[in-house]
């Protein structure tokens, strides 16, 4: 035991001139830490838990603030959920396990050469790698291998290595989808105010304050210009969930749930531009959250229309409805459900394609959408909408969209015809200055339920020209009542203010 400090201290006595004697110093111990058991043969550098039976991690005796975060994390209980599936075997135990399965070392050591309780579970050395150079010495340069924010399938240095198969294709259908595409991704990362949204790393930044992402995830041997240009990271699995755990749902790094819009997950990016800007003719651009929260802010709301709900409504639809759409935006784009294939082969999909009623290509969920409208459930799948609880079948959903989307579609019709009609709308009425006009709010509303952001300059003629009169599905859904009536009070008060 080591005493700093103390013993070769005098302990001191004063004596006053009176004889008095004061009392000694206290004694004060400080002990060394025991230190970590070194690995067993075969485990490699790993050192797995110091304490099984609490699940601390080694790595926890230090890193507490992880260690609290990790335990409320299902990947603190893989190895007991596996067993408690019905279906565990040695096939399953590298995702169950601490090893080399999902970190970019070549060590491949702890569960998988030595299997002991101790390297059970996913832990902190999954995805930074073996820990015992890192304990030696903490102040060695890159003595923590980065994890890797590279995702793909086929790649094993990443979450890639155990969310990707037939059990938990997640991967597969997230690289399909818009969040690993990021459609028009060059122009965005090019762009300072688009890198939030079409950045990982901006989004990381600015929503979520991990400033520190550079360092911590960056990728290994794998250069981020794989994914995009100029090193920018498309919207990775860490973007939206944060690997050290969260209270939230899948570990989210906020709540997909909630209706306070600047606290909801979605809402971060899917509610940029939902109220027109007096600066300028364009559309609104991802305005999807405000619609399905309901929020006020969202369209451009005629005066006729405040004048009848006395200046202020905040209307909602039955998808912003918590008390039936309990996971707002995720019960429709994150569904997970079984399906059968042409072949008769039985496939889950995760729900990461992030489409509401994806087309069906020989019988699963597709992430293209060339496939037609198809309101009679046979190219396009309702599933999410009847499991959800809100609709009664697939076909009842199919159903309600066709009624509404017919509706939608002629007052476009009605509103494009008006606005069109230079005669009576002239091109003064579109000048971009700081006084709104009917036109103008009355085309932002038309570009929402069309669901376009068209881009406008000050001109007439075919700057202004709109685009066809043909609302796309989910317009209608996201909020129907609202959608409705933002275009009846615009058409309204075009016809009232420009007679």
């Amino acid at each position: 035991m080591k005493k700093f400090g103390v013993d070769s201290l005098v302990r001191m006595t004063a004596i006053i001139a009176a004889g008095a004697v004061l009392a000694a110093c206290t004694e004060t111990v400080y002990k060394d830490f025991p230190g970590f058991a070194p690995p067993p043969t075969g485990a490699g550098q790993y050192l797995g838990y110091s304490t099984t039976s609490t699940k601390l991690t080694t790595c926890g005796n230090c890193h507490s603030s992880h260690q609290a975060a990790w335990l409320t994390a299902k990947h603190s209980s893989a190895w007991a959920d596996l067993q408690a599936s019905g279906h565990a075997g040695a096939t399953c135990n590298a995702c169950h396990t601490v090893n080399g399965w999902g970190n970019s070392t070549s060590d491949s050591g702890g569960y998988i050469g030595h299997a002991d309780a101790r390297y059970q579970d996913v832990q902190c050395e999954s995805c930074h790698g073996p820990g015992q150079r890192h304990v030696n010495n903490t102040e060695l340069a890159d003595s923590v291998p980065v994890p890797s924010a590279y995702v793909a399938v086929g790649v094993t240095t990443s979450c890639s290595a155990c969310h990707t198969g037939e059990h938990e294709p997640f991967v597969e259908q997230w690289s399909k989808s818009a969040h690993g595409i990021v459609p028009d991704f060059s122009a965005g990362a090019g762009n300072a105010s688009c890198q939030p949204c079409h950045t990982g790393q901006g989004a990381l930044t600015t929503w979520f304050n991990v400033n520190n992402h550079n360092s911590i995830y960056k990728e290994i041997n794998n250069p981020l210009g794989s994914q995009g240009p100029n090193g920018a990271l498309t919207i990775v699995c860490i973007v939206c969930h944060d690997p050290h755990g969260s209270p939230n749902l899948a570990q989210l790094r906020m709540q997909p749930d909630t209706l306070a819009i600047e606290a909801n997950l979605c809402a971060q990016c899917h509610n940029r531009r939902a109220t027109p800007d007096p600066t300028s003719n364009r559309g609104p651009h991802a305005a999807e959250g405000a619609l399905v929260i309901g929020n006020n802010d969202v369209g451009w709301r005629p005066p006729l229309m405040l004048a009848q709900s006395n200046g202020y409504d905040r209307i909602y639809g039955s998808h912003g409805d918590t008390t039936v759409n309990t996971k707002l935006c995720a019960t429709c784009h994150v569904f997970k459900g079984t399906y059968v294939d042409s072949t008769g082969t039985q496939f889950f999909s995760t729900g990461h394609l992030f489409l509401a009623i994806p087309c069906l290509v020989a019988g699963l969920p597709d992430s293209t959408q060339n496939c037609p409208p198809d309101f009679d459930h046979t190219t396009r799948d309702y599933s999410a909408c009847a499991t959800s609880g809100c609709h009664g079948s697939p076909q009842v959903a199919a159903n309600l969209l066709q009624n509404e989307t017919v509706t939608i579609n002629a007052l476009l019709t009605t509103l494009k015809g008006l606005l069109e009609n230079q005669a009576k709308v002239p091109c003064s009425a579109y000048t971009v200055n700081s006084t709104w006009t009917t036109a103008r709010g009355a085309r932002f509303n038309y570009l929402l339920a069309a669901q376009s952001g068209s881009s406008t300059s000050a001109n007439c003629g075919s700057n202004l020209a709109l685009p066809a009169p043909v609302s796309k599905l989910g317009a209608a859904a996201h909020n129907v009542p609202l959608m409705e009536q933002l275009l009846q009070y615009s058409i309204q008060q075009v016809q009232q203010d420009y007679p």
